[in-house]
C-alpha cells in the first residue's frame, strides 16, 4: 500500500525559538492543516510598522501505519503570501534550535512567471519579493505549476533542472532561470497563475537507529559484544511511535533491565528471557521501538549497558517569516508549503 496523502503530516517543533530541554526535537503537537494562525501568529500594527524577523521549525512525518519510507521527498513553498510579508524555508536538523542558525543558511522560496512561456522553452523568468533572498541557485530542482491548488486534479506542474553554471542570472528582483542540457518545459504556462519554487531535495523518509554501543564481559546482542552493530537482530522502528532519542539499556542482574531516554526519561524495563521490549510512546500509543528478545546471548551482569539512537521518520524545516517595516495589513494572508514523494 503506498503512503497516503493523510499520513504525511505537520509536527511543531518542542521548542518555538530557542533551545529548552527537549532542544529542537519534534513534539506531539500536530499541526491542523488549513487553519488559521496554524503556524505563524497575527502581526500586530506596531509589529507591521517596525518590521520583523521570525521563525517556526516544522517537522514533515510520514505516518504510516506500515512503516512505509518516503521516497525522494521534495519540499517547496508552493503558494508565496499574497501580503507584503514572505515566508521562506530550509533545512533543520533532528535538534537544533533558533539560537543553532547562523544567518547563512540557504533559502528557498517560490515567485511568479513574469512571462507566459510556451511547450519547450529552455528558460523562463521569474519575480520574486526580494532578490536578496536568493532563492534560486545554479543546480537547483526548481517547481513550475500552474494549479490552483497543491492536490487540484486539473493545470500543470513540473520539475525542472537548473544547469550547473549560469542558471541563475539576476535583474533587480527577477530571476532568469535557465535549465540544464536536455531539459524543457513539456507544457505552456500564463504568467497570470504560474508559481516557480526553488525545491528542497531531502533523503528518504524513514525511522531508524545508528550509533549502537555497549560495555559488557560478557553478553551478546546478535551474536556479537554490543560494541558491534547488530546486522540480522535489529531494532523495529515504527514511523508513528519514534522520536529523536538516545536509548541506555542499563542491566540490574542476568536477566533483567532497564532503558531511559536521554529527554523522555525512564520507559520501563524488560528480560532477556521475557519477549520482545517495546516501550511504549504514550502520545501516540506506538512503540518507541521494538528489541526483539532474539538477539540476547551471552551472560550479562549488573551495571552493563547497551546505547543506541533512534531517529523518526520525519523532515525537519525552518520556516522564516519576514515582514518588511510598513507591511500593509491583510486579513486573508497565508502562505501554501507542500512535500511530494514517492513510496515502494
Amino acid at each position: 500500500m503506498p503512503i497516503q496523502s493523510s499520513e504525511l503530516r505537520f509536527y511543531k517543533s518542542a521548542t518555538v525559538s530557542d533551545a529548552s530541554s527537549n532542544g529542537g526535537r519534534m513534539s506531539a503537537n500536530e499541526i491542523p492543516d488549513g487553519v488559521k494562525n496554524n503556524v505563524w501568529p497575527d502581526v500586530p500594527q506596531g509589529e507591521r510598522l517596525a518590521g520583523s524577523t521570525k521563525f517556526r521549525k516544522v517537522f514533515f512525518k510520514v505516518a504510516n501505519d506500515d512503516d512505509i519510507r518516503l521516497i525522494n521527498p521534495r519540499l517547496f513553498v508552493e503558494t508565496p503570501t499574497p501580503g507584503d510579508d514572505r515566508v521562506l524555508i530550509f533545512p533543520g536538523t533532528q535538534t537544533d534550535a533558533q539560537g543553532d542558525l547562523t544567518g547563512s543558511e540557504r533559502q528557498y522560496g517560490s515567485g511568479w512567471l513574469d512571462a507566459n512561456v510556451s511547450i519547450g522553452a529552455t528558460s523562463i523568468a521569474v519575480n520574486v519579493e526580494s532578490a536578496a533572498d536568493a532563492i534560486f541557485a545554479d543546480g537547483d530542482l526548481i517547481r513550475i505549476s500552474d494549479k490552483d491548488g497543491v492536490d487540484d486534479a486539473t493545470g500543470n506542474v513540473e520539475f525542472v533542472r537548473l544547469a550547473a553554471t549560469g542558471g541563475v542570472t539576476w535583474n533587480g528582483d527577477k530571476a532568469t532561470l535557465t535549465f540544464a542540457a536536455g531539459q524543457s518545459l513539456q507544457s505552456g504556462y500564463a504568467a497570470t497563475n504560474t508559481r516557480v519554487g526553488s525545491v528542497i531535495e531531502a533523503a528518504n523518509v524513514e525511522a531508524a537507529w545508528d550509533n549502537w554501543s555497549g560495555s559488557t564481559v560478557a553478553g551478546t546482542y546478535d551474536g556479537s559484544a554490543p560494541t558491534t552493530p547488530p546486522s540480522t537482530t535489529v531494532p523495529l522502528m515504527d514511523s508513528i511511535g519514534s522520536i529523536e532519542q538516545t536509548w541506555t539499556i542499563t542491566f540490574s542482574d542476568a536477566n533483567n533491565f532497564t532503558c531511559v531516554g536521554d529527554t523522555v526519561g525512564d520507559v520501563g524495563g524488560g528480560s532477556i528471557v521475557g519477549g520482545d521490549f517495546s516501550p511504549n510512546n504514550p502520545d501516540f500509543d506506538r512503540p518507541y521501538f521494538t528489541l526483539p528478545s532474539i538477539g540476547w546471548g551471552g551472560t550479562w551482569a549488573n551495571g552493563e549497558t547497551i546505547t543506541f539512537r533512534t531517529h523518526p521518520a520525519a523532515i525537519p524545516v525552518w520556516w522564516k517569516r519576514i515582514v518588511p517595516a510598513g507591511a500593509n495589513s491583510l486579513s486573508a494572508d497565508k502562505v501554501v508549503v507542500a512535500i511530494t514523494g514517492e513510496s515502494a
